[in-house]
């Protein structure tokens, strides 16, 4: 990844894509219980704060023992069951049957749309121990905000789960010999001068030839590189990024959707239609429509 300081090709993505975490549980299981948080068609997180647990998955996976600072992250909506589990090691297992199992849900949102490619690069299953200090002690504050209850909770401990999440990333990218997909993109000192640049002006009139001079690569060789790193082409993610945007623009009522397309690099409302209805499934007012009846 660059090592350039006024670079943060992350947080430009996150940002653009609208990360919003939200815990949704937290409670103390005692005795035989079980949790399926499975089928929501959303990536979702299980934090155990203290106790034991059973991380049961399909066939693919062997089941996973769990223990009190370990972290699930699910990205995909894998089929899971997580259910108690008695610790034998002592020294591990203080207070667990007199205590119950401490566990903290919560979901890990993007603004609707396209394909999200932070998602995508992640494996079914991520599971962070303990032994990771920062987790861990952004860990440990979630679950005091959750149990004090304090004024403002629900809101702090939802924007921790914000920054827990970019610690996920990190950890993995760190952790990963050969990260997949738009990570390996993120990592890639050439390819992340390009996504940066998309990301930070999705309406500005790119080619493939521009992008490839700011990877300081060839035309041939940037695009057949971004395609096998990303999995899509580099007209293609942009066309995705920008729908994205333009659906998040359209949300305002007083911006016209032929000033959208222009703010989108399209020379025509028409041509601009057209590429939203591809991505979306629908015209942009039906969209804008759709939007305004949804509840606030």
């Amino acid at each position: 990844m660059s090592d350039r300081s006024d670079e943060d090709l992350l947080s430009t993505v996150l940002a653009s894509y609208k990360l919003r975490a939200h815990v949704f549980e937290h409670a103390t299981y005692c005795g035989s219980w079980s949790l399926n948080t499975s089928g929501t068609r959303r990536a979702t997180f299980h934090l155990i704060g203290r106790g034991s647990a059973r991380l049961h998955l399909d066939t693919a996976h062997p089941d996973l023992a769990l223990r009190g600072g370990d972290l699930v992250v699910l990205p995909h909506d894998a089929w899971h069951i997580l259910s108690g589990w008695p610790v034998t090691d002592a020294a591990n297992a203080e207070g667990d049957t007199d205590t119950g199992t401490v566990v903290m849900c919560g979901y890990i949102d993007f603004g609707a749309g396209p394909a999200n490619p932070v998602l995508d690069a992640l494996p079914d299953v991520v599971v962070i121990r303990s032994e990771d200090s920062r987790i861990d002690q952004l860990a440990r504050l979630m679950l005091a905000e959750a149990e004090q209850r304090a004024p403002g909770w629900q809101v702090a401990v939802d924007r921790l789960a914000d920054t827990l999440f970019v610690q996920v990333i990190r950890h993995h990218l760190q952790h990963q010999d050969q990260p997949r997909g738009w990570l390996a993109a993120l990592a890639d000192p050439r390819l992340s001068h390009a996504l940066a640049a998309m990301h930070r002006s999705p309406g500005e009139a790119w080619s493939v030839e521009g992008l490839a001079r700011l990877a300081g690569m060839s035309r041939t060789a940037f695009a057949q590189h971004f395609a096998r790193l990303v999995g899509q082409t580099p007209m293609g993610y942009l066309t995705d990024l920008r729908m994205r945007e333009a659906e998040r623009l359209l949300r305002e009522p007083n911006r016209s959707v032929a000033r959208v397309a222009e703010q989108m690099g399209y020379s025509t409302e028409a041509a601009f239609r057209k590429a939203f209805k591809r991505v979306w499934g629908i015209g942009p007012g039906a969209q804008r429509r759709n939007r305004a009846c949804e509840p606030e």
